[in-house]
């Protein structure tokens, strides 16, 4: 999926251990031309200020969710996800959110913050959805998560679904089965 000019982006998967472990997502405003009310990461394009994609995530992080370099020790990274689109390959930096750091919605892009419990989902009690789909004469399954009362879904899907899987083989568990469905829970906004 990924095209020769697609830009670099990166976002920042919070998780807060703290009273259970849990990442932080972002529903966007609504009011936004790209991704209106969409659920995703702290995160964006690099500036040109930025020396590097770590950089560009972690000045992201703060302008969204208030969470500054002292509120967070980062973990690690995931494997960079193109977008649907094409128009951008996005590189996902995990960090902890250290005790008595206070994330907040700080960005007119944003309309609130949710998190995303990862117990549910690693022991099967939440169970992620996934559409199958053909795409360059390969199947896939396409997850999805169900975030309150909206879908976490796209590439967003795709690197909080790596997550899990990465603890599951930590933990040393089988992610569970996804629920398939045949229709997108997105509604027809990429069909």
């Amino acid at each position: 999926m990924t095209r020769p000019e697609a830009k670099p982006a990166a976002v920042v998967v919070p998780i807060r251990f703290d009273p259970v472990p849990s990442v932080i997502a972002v529903v966007r405003s609504e009011e936004l031309r790209d991704h209106p009310g969409e659920v995703g990461f702290p995160g964006g394009k690099l500036e040109p200020e930025d020396c590097d994609l770590r950089a560009a995530a972690f000045r992201e992080v703060h302008e969204e969710v208030a969470l500054a370099g002292g509120d967070l020790e980062e973990l690690g990274t995931l494997s960079p996800i193109p977008v649907v689109t094409g128009r951008f390959l996005i590189h996902p930096f995990v960090a902890a959110v250290l005790p008595g750091a206070r994330p907040r919605v700080a960005s007119s892009e944003l309309s609130r913050m949710v998190e995303l419990p990862l117990a549910p989902w690693i022991t099967g009690e939440s169970r992620y959805g996934a559409v199958p789909t053909e795409w360059r004469g390969k199947s896939w399954l396409l997850p999805h998560f169900e975030v309150a009362d909206r879908v976490l879904y796209g590439a967003s899907a795709f690197i909080f679904y790596e997550l899990l899987l990465k603890l599951c083989s930590v933990l040393g568990v089988e992610m569970p089965e996804p629920r398939v469905q045949h229709d997108y829970p997105w509604g027809t906004r990429y069909a």
